[in-house]
Formats: C-alpha cells, sequence, structure tokens
C-alpha cells in the first residue's frame, strides 16, 4: 500500500505539470477563438487514424480475438476461390458470414481444447502440404506466395484446417451414430 501511495504522489505532480503545460497560451499554435466559438483546427481527425498495421478486435469469443484482419484475409481467399467480384452489397453480406464461419470456428476449437483433443502443429502442415499438392503440385512456397498474393495468409488457411480437424475428433469421439 505504501508503493501505491508513493506512485500516485509522484504521477500526480507530473499530471498537474502535464494539465498546466497544455493549459498555457504558449502550449498551443492555434490562434485564440474568438469569443462565444469554437476554433476546431483544419487537421483534427475524430476517428483517430485508419492504420492497416494496427489489428482490432472485431469479435471477442470466449476471449480468443478475431480481428478484422482475420475477417479480410478469410474473405480474400473466399473471392480467390470463387473468381468474381460481388458488388458493394454482396461483399458485406460474405464478410459478415466470414466473421459468424469465424466465429463458430472458434467455438469448435474451443469445445475440441476443452474436450482434451489437441490437433498437433505436423498434423496441420501435412493436411496444408496435401492442399498445397492438390492445387499447385507439391509446393507449398507456391501455395504461400498465392496466399499473400491474394490477400489471405498462410496462417488464416491453417487456422480454418485447424478448426475443422478439431470439429471433426470432437464429433468421432461425442457423436454415435445409430
Amino acid at each position: 500500500m505504501h508503493k501505491t501511495s508513493q506512485t500516485f504522489r509522484a504521477i500526480i505532480p507530473a499530471g498537474i505539470a502535464l494539465a498546466a503545460a497544455i493549459a498555457s497560451p504558449g502550449a498551443t499554435a492555434q490562434s485564440p477563438a474568438p469569443q462565444g466559438e469554437i476554433s476546431i483546427p483544419d487537421s483534427v481527425q475524430i476517428f483517430g487514424n485508419d492504420n492497416p498495421n494496427v489489428r482490432k478486435a472485431t469479435a471477442i469469443v470466449n476471449g480468443d480475438i478475431i480481428t478484422g484482419t482475420d475477417v479480410d484475409q478469410r474473405l480474400a481467399l473466399i473471392l480467390a476461390a470463387n473468381q468474381n467480384t460481388p458488388t458493394a452489397e454482396e461483399r458485406d453480406r460474405l464478410r459478415m458470414q466470414v466473421l459468424r464461419n469465424l466465429i463458430d470456428e472458434t467455438l469448435q476449437i474451443q469445445e475440441a481444447k476443452a474436450s482434451d483433443i489437441t490437433i498437433p502443429d505436423a498434423e496441420i502442415d501435412q493436411t496444408y502440404a496435401r492442399v498445397a499438392a492438390q492445387n499447385f503440385n507439391q509446393n507449398t512456397e507456391a501455395m504461400d506466395a498465392y496466399l499473400r498474393r491474394v490477400g489471405s495468409s498462410p496462417a488464416s488457411l491453417k487456422r480454418q484446417i485447424r478448426g475443422e480437424i478439431a470439429w471433426q475428433q470432437l464429433l468421432r469421439r461425442n457423436v454415435v451414430p445409430f
């Protein structure tokens, strides 16, 4: 408790100094606003920068984050497989479907993990290599390059493979046909 008090004592003067610097007339390069008007600089960005290198959560599924990048990469994979250009409305609808699929996939992986089903990375890599063999003459590097070229990634496809294998194993364990 004593350390916390010392930390707050150090932070409070720094905060006061910062507030004083911000409030001082020389701290800003703007000219003062006329009486009764609000002066808003021309360069204000209300919603911030749309930096493509910043990954933002689109959905959180029991603590696992699905980012906009995850959705974009899976969408790119689907669009490349279909080789058509959807309308903006169709693309939005497809994007929502991809998000729902990623949520389902995440739940499937979580359920398999909760049931002590683990999918070794070697099994994922073998399946990935099999897909590469079927589509790229056994060349995973060519498939990696293709995925990146269309806006997807090897990690996106491997995540899908992991979800499918995990779900199949869970069903095999828990569903008995009669």
